[in-house]
């Protein structure tokens, strides 16, 4: 494979004083949706009409009420970012020098070289709270994890989950034996 779907994407400070404004320069109707794993915690996002993110943040705002979703985007404690859709993925991570990114652009039909996209279930269940605008809460087990993707589900019924589409593209050693190469997001769904 070796670069034939992705290209690497310079990360510049502009990143670090904006992050959020830095990966919604990626978004696009056909990457609409941002997944940011942070030192303290998870942090969904959804683009705007407007181009902007709307985060889960900024609908659950409440620090005391939702500690683990009232998550400021920042470059400090990002660890990766995911702005991710049909038509491609943008991945950011945190390396020894600062950060590193990669651009995958493909169609939303697999191409030949990678598996038939996967669900992955997400971690939790619906919750009391009704959704807010487009993120609705969700809770795991008796500890209460919590995270707000950006789906408006008023109820999960008879097992429902949500749901990560993801694609694994493979590429082969010099004994022609497949090998998953790299992954990315394609969709949340139910």
């Amino acid at each position: 494979m070796n670069g034939e779907h992705w290209q690497e994407i310079t990360v510049d400070e502009a990143f670090g004083d904006d992050p959020r404004r830095w990966l919604a320069a990626y978004a696009s109707p056909d990457m609409p949706w941002l997944l940011v794993n942070a030192d303290d915690g998870v942090i969904w996002g959804k683009r705007e009409p407007d181009g902007a993110f709307k985060l889960s943040s900024d609908v659950f705002q409440d620090a005391e009420e939702f500690p683990a979703i009232a998550v400021p985007l920042r470059a400090q404690t990002l660890q990766q970012a995911r702005v991710f859709g049909p038509g491609g993925e943008l991945l950011v991570w945190r390396t020894s020098d600062g950060f590193a990114a990669r651009l995958v652009k493909d169609d939303e039909e697999p191409p030949l070289d990678a598996l038939p996209d996967q669900t992955y279930l997400l971690w939790g269940v619906g919750s009391d709270f009704e959704p807010r605008g487009d993120f609705t809460l969700l809770i795991e087990g008796q500890q209460g994890l919590r995270h707000a993707p950006p789906v408006a589900v008023r109820a999960l019924r008879n097992n429902q989950r949500l749901a990560l589409k993801v694609r694994h593209y493979l590429d082969y050693d010099e004994e022609g034996q497949a090998y998953v190469t790299m992954s990315r997001l394609v969709g949340l769904e139910v």
